[in-house]
């Protein structure tokens, strides 16, 4: 404890009210003076005793106690020493001042860490939150252990002057260059199929040449050369519908700090464009409304609709000719010179002989191979000489017609395969379906049977042609589920799922990966055929990689959970497949700089006084610590300094009356009175 006294002062009247008095009573003797008075000093000496009076004097005796100094050790953690591999050399220098500190007496010493967030490493708002319990006459400075990134840097480092000086210690070397890639307009969504422009720049030491690629969901898709420093342009499609990962990766550069700000990524959404179906039915029958009514319904897709009512071969003499037909059936115009247009073919109960030219078929069989899908429905006639089957389709279809058509009724059933199907997979009570009454025998040769019929036969075989993909239902009775006959059934589900699987719409792939952020970090989902997954690798954005296993939460789908503990682009591999999450900003203001920068945060060291300090790549050339009174210098030549203030806590004070104050008053006005008695002489 220490003794000390000061004067004080008790006021009899409100402080407020005593200055409103002060004021009135200079104004007053301004006048007085300007007047030129006869006695301004008793007047003066009158005034300043009669407002002392009312302030009350006394003398107060206090035990102060000393109070520690605080000093602050601020590590920077942020993924951008994580990616430079700086870490460790941060935690040692902050572990190794903050020890320093510690032997000084009479100074309290907090350690604070700050991490990267969307808007990258905040330094100066985590200073003021962790001295904002400590008067300002307690804050002896701070450390600061960095490389040198900073996203609050100060406009105004003035104002900040009172968290004492501000050493900035910057781990790694300014020197050291790093190539990264900025990324400065990135379509968020595009037509699939239609080219969209990526533009970006390679940053680097100097203009040199770097091959610049771009790949979608792990596929390699476009490449280019730019020239450092200079914008670039890539254009690349979209190929498929939905969310769509483009990673643009540039060349590793002669000097790197990390690989990671070597590639930026986006989600492009796909957008098809509008849908051209072909649909042709060779007769009239209830079925063609439900195929209408399913194509009809969906405003993306354009449908063309045949059906033709009246054979060539049927002759009417007694009919004139212009009113044997609507329109003419525009066969050349459809099958050769307009059929790439057409993004599905559908034949419904449809049969060839007489109504297209062998060569037709021909063509659209190209057609499929190149990218199109093509499904038939089977009426009676496929069965026989006069189906579509009997052309040069049948190259790229999966089953063929035995002959028979048999008219039992039976329940259309999911085969073993079809259960894990995504066309067929997850159709409710499939147990309690409608029955049909007709079915096309046939046997598969290759392909995927979903769905069975009478005794086990074949019902919906899917398969690949080149590019494309075919479809082969050997029954047209899906419209008695519309009718609910026999209880009905999910006929528009079905159907639906099939023209997208035939469309192949990437969530109806048989084999597919998806990764998508959730609450607990990265869910994790495996769709195949087979009756078991592989564990799936996941690759964090930093490049570390963890194995997860995954469980079966339904036939054909496995799922599973794996942690997110960064931000950034996580990828997830098993065999083929590859798939693409974004946790946080896919492209973190942390990894766009990464070099050790002095500069940023050197405005802010200066204005409080503190100095900016070079502690090499392993953080191990730490200066020395002294301590400096307030307002003295606080850094030189090997050294920083963290000032004593002197600070003390009141423990027991004293007071002490000088004397009443209506004696102060009574004196003060006994002066006015001898100033206004020497006046009127």
């Amino acid at each position: 404890m220490i003794g000390a006294a000061r004067l004080g002062f008790d006021p009899a009247l409100p402080l407020s009210a005593i200055i409103a008095l002060g004021v009135v009573a200079a104004l007053a003797f301004g006048f007085y003076v300007w007047r030129r008075g006869g006695a301004p000093i008793l007047r003066a000496l009158g005034i300043a005793f009669v407002l002392l009076g009312l302030l009350q004097p006394q003398w107060v005796r206090e035990q102060r106690q000393s109070a520690n100094d605080v000093a602050l050790v601020l590590i920077d953690r942020s993924e951008s020493l994580n990616l430079a591999g700086r870490l460790d050399a941060a935690r040692r220098a902050g572990d190794g001042i903050a020890e320093r500190l510690a032997r000084e007496p009479g100074l309290d010493v907090r350690t604070r860490e700050t991490r990267g967030g969307p808007d990258g490493t905040m330094i100066t708002s985590v200073i003021a939150d962790a001295l904002a319990d400590v008067a300002p006459d307690r804050i002896a400075g701070v450390v600061v252990v960095t490389d040198g990134q900073a996203a609050d840097a100060p406009r105004d480092p003035q104002r900040l002057a009172r968290f004492g000086p501000v050493h900035v210690l910057i781990v790694g070397d300014p020197a050291r260059g790093d190539r990264r890639l900025v990324l400065d307009a990135a379509p968020t969504f595009g037509i699939v199929g239609e080219p969209m422009t990526i533009t970006g720049r390679v940053i680097d030491s100097g203009d040199v040449p770097v091959r610049v690629r771009v790949s979608i969901d792990g596929v390699a898709v476009a490449n280019t050369v730019a020239t450092a420093n200079h914008a670039f342009s890539i254009q690349v499609s979209l190929p498929k519908r939905g969310r769509n990962m483009v990673i643009v990766e540039a060349d590793r550069g002669a000097h790197e700090i990390t690989l990671a700000n070597n590639r930026a990524a986006f989600a492009a959404n796909g957008i098809r464009d509008r849908l051209r179906v072909l649909l042709i039915t060779g007769e009239p029958h209830p079925g063609a409304r439900v195929w209408r009514n399913l194509l009809k319904s969906d405003p993306a897709v354009d449908l063309v609709h045949f059906t033709i009512l009246r054979p060539p071969e049927k002759q009417d003499f007694n009919t004139p000719l212009n009113e044997l037909a609507l329109i003419p059936f525009p066969t050349e115009e459809l099958f050769n010179r307009r059929l790439g247009e057409f993004d599905l073919i559908i034949f419904d109960r449809s049969r060839w002989r007489g109504i297209l030219q062998p060569y037709y078929f021909s063509n659209i069989a190209e057609r499929v191979e190149q990218g199109g899908a093509m499904l038939i429905t089977a009426g009676e006639s496929e069965a026989g000489d006069n189906g579509v089957y009997r052309t040069t389709l049948s190259s790229i279809l999966p089953s063929q017609p035995v002959g028979d058509v048999i008219t039992r009724p039976y329940r259309p059933t999911p085969t073993a395969l079809g259960q894990r199907h995504p066309v067929v997979r997850g159709l409710p009570a499939p147990e309690r379906w409608g029955h049909w009454t007709r079915q096309v025998d046939a046997r598969a040769t290759s392909g995927q049977t979903v769905l069975s019929g009478v005794d086990g036969r074949p019902l919906l075989v899917l398969d690949r042609a080149g590019r494309g993909r075919v479809a082969q239902l050997w029954s047209d009775q899906a419209w008695l589920w519309a009718r609910g006959y026999d209880g009905g059934g999910p006929h528009g589900e079905l159907l639906r799922r099939l023209v997208h699987w035939l469309m192949q719409e990437p969530e109806l792939d048989e084999e597919r990966l998806t990764l998508d952020p959730d609450a607990q970090g990265l869910s994790i989902e495996r769709a195949t055929l087979s009756n078991a997954a592989a564990p799936v690798d996941i690759v964090s954005p930093s490049g570390r990689h963890s194995t997860v296993t995954l469980a079966q939460t339904a036939p054909g789908v496995f799922r599973g959970e794996a942690p997110a503990t960064e931000q950034g682009l996580y990828e997830a591999h098993e065999g083929a497949l590859r798939a693409f999450a974004a946790v946080g900003p896919l492209n973190p203001r942390e990894a766009n700089a990464i070099a050790a920068d002095p500069n940023i945060l050197r405005p802010f060291a200066q204005a409080t006084g503190g100095s900016v300090v070079l502690t090499g790549e392993d953080g191990t050339h730490l200066p020395e610590i002294r301590r400096v009174d307030r307002g003295a210098s606080a850094s030189g030549n090997g050294w920083i300094g963290i000032e004593r203030n002197g600070a003390y806590v009141v423990r027991a004070a004293v007071a002490t009356p000088m004397g009443p104050g209506w004696a102060w008053a009574f004196f003060g006005a006994a002066l006015l009175m001898l100033g206004w008695r020497r006046e009127s002489r």
